[in-house]
């Protein structure tokens, strides 16, 4: 707040204020994963989906249970782990309460479960008449009554038509596995069907399917390479800026260093991400720790950075050196609402295909997010709007000339992702068979690759050098305008370097290689007088027609 106490130095008021938000928001977000961690949600892990004394269906009956994204061989992105295939793996059938298994339920063949492309699933399965019957066995359609059945050419096998089926008996023991090779590229839905009359039994075992480079589902597998492109480049940012900071370790000040923390951040969610899909790929089964740690720090990055470009804009440390309370108040509130909002948001957009989530279901998690953008980054333009207004006026043209370059990114940067989101809510409406192969282009790679430029950007304008202490606040001359500092949060004081003036070349054009196009070439002079005679803007009241210092 704006009673720090002045006993606390400078750097500490500018970075106490953004604390209480961030402590705030990695308690939540630690609450949410928590809350994540201990949620007992489907039995399906990743391309893995494992039955535990689950019910039958109802008699006559059919439900779809898990989306599996499968590439075949030939179009596979790595092809090492050989053909892709489904394994029935430890399958069997039990009464429901313990019993002797009479003979009945020895020859019961009514239970069946089936893989199945999504694109051809109504062409397959006619929702009247999905049961044999003993006229369909006498037209060859299928081998034997009450069970599942395809419309298909008679002769043709269940492979034929990419169907892959198992059918479930009742025994003490579970099954022999069951492999079969996936010819098709496509999306395919687990379905469990019951054409008998027995109902009080459960399944267990497991459906495993298995891509030719692991047992990443094929609209994810994309994401396992771009993280791991993404970490490098995270690396050599780090290294390059953290070279600069050491070069220039005395003339660096908070929003240099807040930009390291931003890349920090960044770094580290790359890292857990890549770990994460690599670990999903190898075992198949999705690690929830490490998934709610990823998404962990896609939040906290993200609700940082927010926060960094908003109060840059704002003119913390650069036309003030703290924030007033209220702003602060607003800024915790938000950034509260945006870490609980962007956590559901993530964890919706991960269980989006694999689980079928409805359209309208999926809107009401993204809508809200994307609400909470639009809200942040109208504040952020009208407070640049107001500060380089500001800084025109009291012809502050270094500062200017970088403020108009980030206003000019920011803009090109949420014409692209206004865009992408158009898009992508656009997109929902078409069929998951027409975008799994590049849906994770929308999630995850155009919004990273957006967060990337923006950041490169900043840390070009940012960079720490030998004049970096000009985009700094300045500390006020003379003992009486201390006392005035409270009254003028927004001012801009002079600097403490009497040598500054005396720079003939723009600042600008000596650092960024451009020529800085407000050139101010009046003579100022320095007298005792003026000196003694500076406000808290930096006007002289020598003499009112003079240039402000």
């Amino acid at each position: 707040s704006s009673n720090l106490g002045s006993s606390q130095p400078r750097h500490l008021k500018l970075l106490l204020f953004l604390q209480t938000p961030m402590r705030l928001s990695s308690a939540l977000a630690g609450w949410l994963g928590a809350a994540t961690l201990a949620w007992q949600g489907p039995t399906a892990q990743g391309q893995i989906y494992t039955f535990e004394k689950e019910p039958v269906p109802a008699n006559r009956s059919l439900h779809t249970l898990y989306a599996f994204y499968v590439f075949s061989y030939e179009e596979a992105p790595a092809k090492h782990e050989g053909k892709p295939f489904v394994k029935f793996s430890g399958l069997s059938c039990a009464p429901s309460v313990a019993k002797e298994l009479d003979e009945k339920m020895k020859a019961y063949q009514g239970i069946q479960l089936s893989i199945m492309r999504y694109r051809d699933f109504w062409d397959l399965i006619d929702p009247h008449a999905f049961c044999s019957r003993e006229v369909d066995v006498q037209a060859g359609k299928v081998d034997r009554p009450e069970q599942l059945l395809v419309q298909k050419q008679a002769g043709q096998s269940y492979k034929d038509v990419n169907v892959y089926a198992h059918t479930l008996r009742f025994s003490n023991s579970p099954q022999k596995d069951v492999k079969d090779t996936v010819e098709k590229t496509g999306v395919y839905i687990l379905v469990a069907s019951n054409c008998g009359e027995i109902v009080d039994a459960t399944v267990s075992g497991t459906v495993i399917v298995k891509n030719a480079y692991g047992f990443l589902p094929g609209n994810e597998y994309h994401k396992m390479p771009f993280y791991g492109n993404l970490l490098i480049i995270y690396v050599i940012l780090a290294l390059v800026w953290m070279g600069l900071s050491i070069r220039w370790w005395r003339e660096l000040f908070m929003i240099q260093n807040c930009i390291a923390a931003v890349i920090f951040f960044g770094l580290v969610e790359c890292f857990v991400w890549f770990l994460f899909f690599n670990e999903w790929n190898s075992s198949g089964i999705r690690g929830k720790f490490l998934f709610v740690l990823a998404i962990l720090f896609t939040v906290i990055k993200s609700t940082f950075s927010y926060m960094l470009v908003l109060v840059a804009s704002l003119g913390w440390g650069v036309t003030r050196p703290y924030l007033d309370t209220q702003v602060i108040l607003k800024i915790q509130v938000l950034s509260v609402l945006y870490i609980v909002l962007d956590f559901i948001r993530e964890a919706v957009l991960s269980f989006r295909h694999s689980h079928s989530l409805s359209i309208m279901f999926v809107m009401l998690c993204l809508l809200p997010v994307s609400l909470l953008n639009g809200a942040i980054f109208s504040w952020v333009f009208s407070a640049l709007s107001n500060l380089m207004e500001t800084l025109k006026e009291r012809r502050q043209l270094e500062k200017l000339a970088l403020f108009q370059q980030l206003w000019r990114i920011l803009i090109g940067a949420l014409s692209v992702a206004t865009l992408t989101l158009l898009f992508q809510i656009f997109n929902l409406s078409r069929s998951i068979v027409e975008r799994w192969t590049y849906q994770w282009l929308l999630t995850d790679g155009i919004s990273h690759g957006l967060f990337l430029f923006v950041l490169a950007a900043m840390m070009y304008l940012w960079a720490p050098h030998k004049y970096s202490q000009r985009y700094a606040y300045s500390q006020q001359i003379g003992g009486d305008a201390d006392k005035d500092a409270p009254d003028h949060p927004g001012a801009i004081w002079a600097d403490d370097d009497d040598d500054d003036a005396e720079d003939g070349e723009s600042f600008w054009a000596s650092t960024k290689g451009g020529t800085s196009a407000l050139v101010d070439n009046s003579p100022v002079h320095h007298s005792s007088a003026t000196k003694a005679h500076v406000d808290v803007i930096g006007a002289s009241h020598g003499d009112s027609s003079k240039e402000r210092v």
